[in-house]
């Protein structure tokens, strides 16, 4: 008879041998991702579909890195809405990483310093103004403790209507100037305009002078800091133009001259010249910080009003497409050429007043055309070598736009516009010498038959802006006849020989971003750019400039060439505008001339060159006006002929 055992009696071997089987088990079925995964299983393998249909390993991966679900578990809406892109790690989504690139070169040199190899300083971290919790500008950096002591705003450059500020601050939408001493400041409407009528002086509520002490009474010990430098544009949409970002970035590159900057007429009416820095210590055109913002505080996201859902309708269905407010500037500019510019609307800078606290800019560039045209009188040349011709006359008597105030009161490097035009050739693909013509095809691929270098000279690159395909009111074009005679000669000189290429563009509107840039592309090359008058042309700033070839052999960079002498300078492009008789306006020719481009007006069958141009008449065009300038074709052809001659010199 077998022995009772009973509750108390210690186990056997095969019940302490069971009860560690299905321990093992227990623990090893209730994480079995971890259990598999010592064995070297991959986890997104035990969260696959394969493992879910079996029961195993249902627990949500969660998502990717790059924010998409991992390749297991994607479908085909995953790929239509996210797309199939590989995001490597490390690297920049959606930019192709060039195998040899160097740093600062190609189109992804303007996101990046792409490929470079060399440590970054501390100190470039600092400007980088990136918000970061270790390096650039830190969430603490955004805070400013000032006390009593409200930083008081210095003036770095000023001309009517363009003025570089520090320490500027904004509280419900209007700024602020502190000083304690106001006989040093300029007037206030020699910075800016009311925000209601462009052509008188400020409000209260827009600008305001504020001494230290009231400035800490009214503000308190705190503000939020808005780092980098702003740019600052208070027209409203209709008094913008592409020459505001023109206009602004040559009160930028202010900074960097070596000439007095600021030259003004106090509050008190005392006239202020500032002393000219040491040209050893003035700042390096690469050292100004670039802009990190442009703000339109007048100009809203949007011209279209927003149209919510009617009765009946869907409230959750997309609304109508809305039009974006006009600012001159096209929506791919900033993007390929001023890749850390942000743009801020009406709404944005809504939303810092809303918060009723005080916003300390660190430096704003500011540009109002209004306060420009009620100070024309006070635009004082600055000096330089190639203000001598403004120096002869009245400044802001012969005609100038406004935006032409910078231009002729403040100085500015010789190149000041070439790293403007340097980032958009990147963007295209270009070599930084591009523009002025095209090279031969056995040019493009390097070599002759025998592998010999067969150069052949430059052939000039014509590109003609056309308004026929622009809505009506659009701006001036030619008449229908005159536009196919002027296509057709200037396609009967391509295949003679006479012109390389030659492109028919449509004006600057929102095009498409391929057809932006063959026509960025063409423009940048062209010897020659012609089109009836208006802003439509404004796009051949971005010509080649020969103020950049003088100013590279004057710092040493060309100077094998120069010991050689036997390479010729390459002629300046040319701008042909087309005017209806008895206008003229300066601003596409203001804008050539302060690049050293040539330019040429168009009466009918009368050319206007150099210092023999009309008296400004503006135009008299009513709303909606379809305006025809007439041309005589065949002497523009003939002229063309002749300038290209002339401008195909190697």
């Amino acid at each position: 008879m077998p022995h009772l055992r009973s509750w108390t009696s210690p186990p056997t071997r095969r019940e302490i041998t069971l009860l560690l089987f299905s321990l093992t088990v227990f623990v090893l079925s209730y994480n079995l991702e971890a259990s598999l995964g010592i064995v070297g299983v991959h986890p997104q393998k035990l969260t696959s579909s394969y493992l879910s249909s079996i029961g195993l390993g249902t627990k949500d991966p969660g998502f990717d890195p790059d924010g998409r679900r991992p390749k297991e578990w994607r479908d085909e809406l995953e790929s239509i809405i996210a797309g199939d892109w590989e995001w490597p790690e490390g690297e920049v989504s959606g930019v192709a990483r060039g195998s040899s690139a160097a740093s600062g070169s190609g189109r992804n040199a303007v996101i990046y310093n792409f490929g470079g190899s060399r440590k970054v300083a501390r100190s470039a971290q600092k400007e980088d103004r990136g918000v970061s919790l270790s390096t650039g500008v830190t969430v603490k950096d955004q805070f400013v403790k000032w006390g009593k002591d409200v930083p008081e705003t210095s003036v770095i450059a000023h001309t009517p209507g363009y003025t570089v500020l520090d320490n500027v601050i904004a509280v419900n939408g209007t700024l602020f100037v502190v000083a304690n001493d106001w006989t040093k400041l300029p007037k206030l409407g020699d910075i800016a305009s009311s925000s209601l009528d462009a052509t008188k002086p400020p409000r209260v509520q827009d600008w305001h002078i504020l001494t230290t002490q009231d400035a800490a009474e009214m503000f308190g010990p705190y503000a939020a800091k808005i780092h980098g430098t702003s740019w600052l544009a208070l027209g409203k949409a209709e008094s913008q133009d592409p020459y505001t970002l023109f206009s602004l970035f040559r009160t930028h590159a202010s900074l960097s001259s070596s000439a007095a900057p600021a030259s003004f007429t106090s509050s008190s009416g005392l006239h202020i010249i500032a002393p000219s820095p040491d040209t050893a210590s003035s700042p390096h055109p690469s050292s100004v910080p670039a802009p990190l913002r442009i703000i339109f505080p007048n100009v809203p996201t949007f011209s279209s009003p927003n149209i919510p859902p009617g009765p009946g309708e869907d409230p959750k269905s997309h609304p109508p497409p809305r039009d974006r407010a006009y600012t001159g500037i096209h929506p791919f500019i900033p993007k390929a050429v001023f890749a850390t510019l942000g743009v801020w609307y009406t709404e944005d800078w809504q939303d810092l007043a809303d918060m009723h606290v005080p916003f300390l800019l660190d430096r704003v560039v500011i540009a109002d055309r209004g306060a420009a045209e009620r100070g024309r009188g006070h635009w004082a040349p600055a000096p330089s070598a190639r203000t001598d011709e403004l120096k002869r006359r009245a400044a802001g008597q012969e005609g100038e736009p406004a935006w032409a105030a910078p231009f002729v009161g403040l100085s500015a490097p010789e190149a000041w516009w070439a790293p403007v035009r340097t980032a958009l050739l990147r963007y295209l693909h270009l070599a930084d010498g591009a523009g002025a013509g095209t090279h031969g095809a056995s040019d493009s691929k390097g070599s002759s038959l025998w592998g010999l270098s067969k150069k052949q000279a430059p052939r000039p690159v014509v590109a003609y802006v056309s308004m026929q395909d622009e809505p009506v009111g659009a701006g001036a074009r030619l008449s229908s006849e005159d536009h196919e005679r002027l296509v057709t000669g200037l396609r009967a000189l391509e295949k003679q020989g006479v012109l390389g290429e030659v492109h028919v563009l449509r004006g600057n509107g929102s095009v498409p971003a391929p057809e932006w840039e063959a026509r960025m592309n063409a423009i940048a090359r062209a010897t020659i750019v012609m089109g009836p008058y208006g802003v439509h042309l404004a796009d051949s700033v971005y010509m080649r400039s020969p103020l950049e070839d003088e100013a590279a052999r004057e710092s040493g960079k060309k100077a094998a060439e120069g010991a050689s002498g036997a390479k010729a300078s390459t002629p300046a492009p040319l701008l042909m505008e087309f005017f209806p008789q008895g206008t003229f306006v300066r601003d596409q020719q203001f804008a050539m001339h302060a690049l050293g481009i040539d330019y040429m007006a168009w009466w009918n069958e009368r050319k206007f060159t150099g210092s023999n141009l009309p008296d400004v008449v503006s135009p008299s065009v009513t709303p909606g006006q379809d305006l025809r300038v007439p041309l005589d074709v065949d002497a523009v052809l003939r002229t063309v002929r002749e300038e290209a001659s002339k401008r195909a010199v190697a």
